[in-house]
């Protein structure tokens, strides 16, 4: 016997309210399964973001287009310097390392050595206040080449000058090693009253220890740092970074100044 034949014929009224409920009782049922469905059938969703390397600080200012630019504005001649040709100029004496002095003094910006044997020449003037009274100084680059069987590459000669009554005074001289015996230049940068100088090599000594057919190949950089004090120039830092070997033949050298 069915259960519900002891009520009785269903009305319409009845059959309907049936209907209804079963109805929402198959929603609700399907909406659960949905909410509830098994873990093995979620498909999970990856997302992969791919992170560029690093750029190191030497790579921005190499692949700079307008970090020569930069240094126009700190080519114009200001007024206390205005009576100073550096190109047609003397630089006073020169000291060899043998001992031997020569009149550096250059005509038209170059100056040729007897026999051959090499040259300076004029490469820049930059004009910056580092004493702090209102009158920039003048950081005068030389290149210096020398030559016997075959020429060094050059070595960078620097000279910093001020204005004491109405006279040049050298606040700063520097000459770096050359390209092909080790302590070339690799960038020269002026920030404030600090200067930066980073050369190829584990200055001083030089670049390689045997030389030999290896000439303008050097290992590892040197890092010094000159601070102003007031009166002059003193290195405050050195320091050594190992890199792998880099031919330096016809390098340029970068100058930043900020």
């Amino acid at each position: 016997m069915l259960p519900f034949n002891d009520y009785g014929p269903i009305d319409p009224t009845e059959r309907k309210a049936l209907m209804i409920a079963g109805l929402c009782c198959f929603v609700f049922i399907n909406f659960l399964s949905l909410v509830h469905r098994p873990a093995a059938r979620i498909r999970k969703v990856t997302t992969t973001v791919t992170i560029p390397a690093p750029i190191s600080p030497s790579q921005l200012l190499d692949e700079n287009p307008s970090a020569g630019n930069l240094l126009a504005r700190y080519r114009v001649v200001p007024q206390n310097f205005k009576h100073v040709d550096f190109r047609n100029h003397s630089y006073g004496s020169y000291a060899y390392p043998n001992a031997k002095e020569i009149d550096l003094k250059l005509t038209q910006s170059e100056m040729q050595l007897p026999e051959n044997a090499g040259w300076f020449a004029l490469q820049d003037v930059f004009y910056k206040d580092f004493t702090g009274d209102g009158k920039p100084e003048a950081i005068v680059r030389l290149s210096h080449v020398e030559c016997g069987g075959s020429c060094d590459g050059g070595a960078d000669l620097f000279y910093i000058y001020t204005q004491r009554n109405g006279q040049l005074k050298t606040l700063w001289q520097y000459e770096t090693g050359s390209y092909a015996y080790g302590c070339g230049l690799r960038s020269f940068t002026v920030n404030r009253r600090q200067l930066v100088l980073e050369l190829f090599g584990r200055c001083p000594k030089p670049a390689m220890e045997d030389p030999g057919t290896s000439k303008f190949l050097a290992k590892d950089l040197t890092f010094i740092v000159f601070k102003y004090d007031g009166q002059r120039f003193e290195r405050s830092m050195i320091e050594y970074f190992e890199t792998g070997t880099e031919n330096v033949k016809n390098y340029e050298p970068l100058i930043y100044i900020f």
